[in-house]
């Protein structure tokens, strides 16, 4: 089936040239669909004569779609206007994208039979819903409309670059076709052309019959067959169907270029210009010519690519960068520079001669086609991507560059919202679905039990919607159309609920953002309208502290604190330790110290108490607490015998308990005692870079249990794999001893490469488990081993034993050794 999409500068008769292309088409025999892709819904005017009901702002399923289909009277042509909102609102974009959707879930193409498809779309595309043809598959052929001037050249080069960035779904430029406003103009463009390594597939002339037939609602082909603008339109729709795959794609022009171009210069040199049927080129060419100059990939840094560039004096750490982006010192070739990293040291500045001469072998690639070696089949990228053999591969802790990435930091501090504020979010529900992060479904695994939010999660939580944090459920519809109304609805619903004096943040999401939706207008007004001030926040931060917002959300607490004041009558309040207050709290009962989790009202429930002990820093509520003159404690976590022994000194020591016993019992220790036994001569190891040393101590990582200290405790070895040269081995290894004072164990081995790490890791008998925290770390399970991670520690003192009593249980199994090691 022919698929044609044509694109062009608004006003260049891109909507002309379409409709009586169509026209030929179907004069040619084949059953055509003409799709309106602009929210002015004036592509199919000369088609239909008339103007059709557009397909967006419609309700229902597919039956929309086919009610939106209207056969043209030129006979084998049928029309659709995707349209779009009102001037101003919504996002018209998504309409199309929407539209084409449901072409492609109901196979209107393929079922009503039709044997062309064009598309006509938006003048200058502005955003990736109107190449929405394109990303979704139904074009591979695409057709510029251009005439000679620089304006509608330049919007041209654009396209070319956009047009590029889907080749990877098969399109292609087919060629330009010239509307000149002069004849002459005709040489111009076929000279931007060969300038851009496309070519001219036709060009019309301006021809008093096109206005003519305009003015009457009809495609000129048919209303003056014999004139010179359908004598042209002949010939293009002729060569559109003809034109192949180039054999060389285009290239857009730098803004340099164009501008060498329209003052004279010619822009660069011109390629010659070849068409071949079927393929693309792939990114395996500018792969093979990195690798040929030495140049292998290292990673990203700062929008920079790293390389590792092997020379006969030995490897150095190399940075190729955009010419734009570019820093002093660096090289130009191209439009990129080459420079050593800063890593490479001062000994690099000897051969930095056999660094030019390597990279200009590079020469004939641009940045992005030096980019583009990142996503070759079998390239430098998939290892990276599939590391964890499940969609953990795809998260951002594993991008390139962080593929020795076993521990993520995690936060440092809890951002927790306030309990009885209100937090509206304006945006779609799947904004609100969480990864699952501790069941048999999680890419992560976390510590369920300190960690706000409470019990682990056995599988993906649905979206979260209730008085206090209501979402307004953006559809598509408003999206399209507009979401004034909704979002003024949502923020008085949540005014009404904050009453005066209350906290109320309204959250504008992604899709609204990119929307461009008025949010501050909607907060004033409801603010004239009630007296709450409603507070705007972008992205659905509720967890995230702006200094302002730690004031707003500090100032609230204390205040509802206060008015809560009472005389206490326990101890401790538990605040934020999720579903571990039970062990604790009996732990805490056995000692002769009252604690209680605050309860349904947190305010007065928390006054209740003499004490609050926190679970990990807040520095919201800590100001909140100083402000209500209520104490508060962060102890150490309480895992292991010594860290729950720690624990339990601290609160007293705060309660002002003399002499007390925070030892554990005997019988634990004697049970204690006994798994430590079991644990001789096994081991748990720790990957990570060199400059990572400092999450081994807690904090953010392991979600704030001390994991090497515990299993120390237990008995177990520590070993650590770190990524540095043998140069900075000596640094390495001070970073992880104060990192973890106290503990003893074996010199790092230090590794430079995933092969690097291994082969040792296999090697070393001793380790059963690796800590990681990535569920099922491929990289783990392919050395034999077992990973671990900080979910399976449980706090309190019998805590200590069920956690030994689980590392042991995973030393003891080797299904990974015996089924998975490689």
């Amino acid at each position: 089936m022919e698929s044609v999409v044509f694109f062009g500068k608004g006003g260049v008769g891109k909507s002309t040239i379409a409709s009586n292309v169509t026209v030929v088409l179907a004069r040619g025999g084949r059953k055509v669909l003409h799709v309106g892709c602009d929210p002015k819904m004036d592509s199919t005017l000369a088609l239909m004569g008339r103007h059709i009901p557009p397909y967006a702002g419609k309700a229902g399923g597919g039956d929309r779609l086919i009610e939106s289909v209207f056969g043209s009277p030129v006979p084998g042509v049928h029309c659709v206007e995707a349209g779009g909102p009102e001037p101003g609102v919504g996002c018209a974009g998504l309409g199309i994208g929407i539209m084409l959707d449901a072409m492609k879930d109901g196979g209107l193409l393929e079922r009503a039979g039709y044997g062309a498809a064009v598309f006509d779309v938006l003048g200058d595309v502005v955003c990736g819903g109107f190449a929405a043809p394109l990303r979704r598959g139904f074009a591979k052929k695409v057709v510029i409309v251009t005439s000679e001037t620089p304006l509608s050249l330049y919007a041209a080069n654009r396209l070319i670059a956009m047009t590029g960035n889907y080749a990877r779904n098969g399109v292609y430029l087919a060629g330009l076709a010239v509307n000149a406003l002069r004849p002459e103009g005709v040489k111009t463009a076929e000279a931007f052309a060969a300038a851009v390594n496309t070519r001219v597939l036709g060009a019309t002339l301006r021809d008093p019959a096109v206005a003519e037939a305009e003015r009457a609602r009809l495609p000129a082909v048919l209303s003056s067959p014999k004139s010179d603008f359908a004598r042209r339109l002949v010939k293009l729709c002729s060569a559109i169907q003809a034109a192949g795959v180039p054999s060389s794609p285009p290239r857009a022009l730098t803004e340099e270029e164009f501008r060498s171009f329209i003052g004279g210069g010619g822009g660069p040199a011109a390629r010659p210009f070849s068409a071949r049927r079927g393929g693309v080129p792939s990114a395996a060419a500018p792969g093979k010519l990195l690798a040929s100059a030495g140049f292998s990939l290292a990673g990203i840094e700062g929008g920079q690519l790293l390389f590792d560039w092997t020379s006969p004096r030995g490897v150095f750490r190399t940075v190729i960068a955009p010419a734009a982006a570019s820093k002093g010192g660096a090289r130009g070739f191209s439009d990129w520079t080459v420079c050593f990293h800063p890593s490479a040291g001062p000994a690099s500045e000897a051969f930095g001669g056999e660094l030019l001469a390597a990279a200009g072998r590079l020469v004939p690639l641009r940045f992005e086609e030096i980019s583009a070696a990142l996503a070759a089949p079998g390239g430098w990228s998939g290892p990276a991507l599939r590391q964890a053999g499940s969609p953990a591969g795809e998260r951002s802790h594993l991008g390139f560059g962080s593929w020795p990435r076993f521990i993520f930091a995690g936060s440092e501090v809890d951002a927790l919202a306030p309990p009885d504020s209100v937090m509206a979010m304006h945006g779609d529900d799947e904004c609100r679905f969480c990864i699952c992060e501790g069941g048999a479904l999680g890419a992560f695994s976390e510590n369920a039990c300190v960690r706000p939010g409470g019990a682990d999660m056995p599988g993906p939580v649905l979206p979260r919607s209730d008085e206090r944090e209501p979402s307004t459920g953006l559809r598509s519809i408003e999206a399209v159309m507009g979401d004034d109304e909704k979002m003024l609805a949502a923020m008085r619903a949540a005014a009404a609920q904050a009453g005066p004096g209350g906290l109320a943040e309204f959250y504008v999401g992604c899709s609204p953002l990119l929307l461009a939706s008025d949010a501050g207008a909607a907060a004033r007004r409801v603010g004239a309208e009630t007296g709450v001030e409603v507070s705007l926040e972008r992205y659905c931060s509720l967890g995230r502290h702006s200094p302002e917002k730690a004031e707003r959300r500090a100032a609230f607490m204390a205040g509802k604190f206060r008015r809560a004041a009472r005389s206490p009558s326990r101890d401790v309040n538990l605040v934020y330790y999720g579903e571990c207050p039970p062990g604790l709290r009996a732990l805490l009962d056995s000692r002769g110290i009252t604690a209680e989790e605050p309860g349904e009202d947190f305010y007065a429930g928390s006054a209740a108490a003499r004490l609050q002990v926190l679970s990990a820093p807040d520095p919201v509520l800590q100001s909140a607490l100083d402000r209500a003159g209520l104490r508060w404690l962060l102890p150490p976590a309480p895992y292991g015998l010594a860290g729950t022994a720690a624990w339990l000194e601290a609160i007293a020591g705060a309660l002002g308990r003399r002499g007390f016993d925070a030892a554990p019992p005997t019988g634990t220790l004697a049970a204690h005692a006994r798994l430590r036994r079991r644990a001789a001569g096994v081991s748990a190891a720790f990957v990570l870079p060199a400059g990572d040393a400092a999450l081994l101590a807690g904090g953010g990582a392991f979600r704030r249990v001390p994991v090497p200290a515990v299993l120390a405790e237990g008995g177990l070895g520590l070993r650590f794999f770190v990524l540095a040269r043998p140069a900075d081995g000596r640094k390495a290894a001070a970073a992880l001893k104060a990192a973890l004072p106290g503990l003893r164990f074996p010199a790092p081995v230090f590794f430079s490469s995933p092969q690097g790490l291994a082969r040792p890791l296999k090697a070393d008998r001793s380790v059963r488990l690796v800590y990681s925290d990535i569920r099922s770390d491929g990289r783990v399970t392919a050395a034999g081993k077992t990973p671990f991670s900080s979910g399976i520690f449980e706090p309190g003192f019998d805590g200590a034993v069920e956690t030994l009593r689980r590392l042991l249980e995973l030393c003891d199994w080797d299904f990974n050794e015996r089924y998975f090691a490689r």
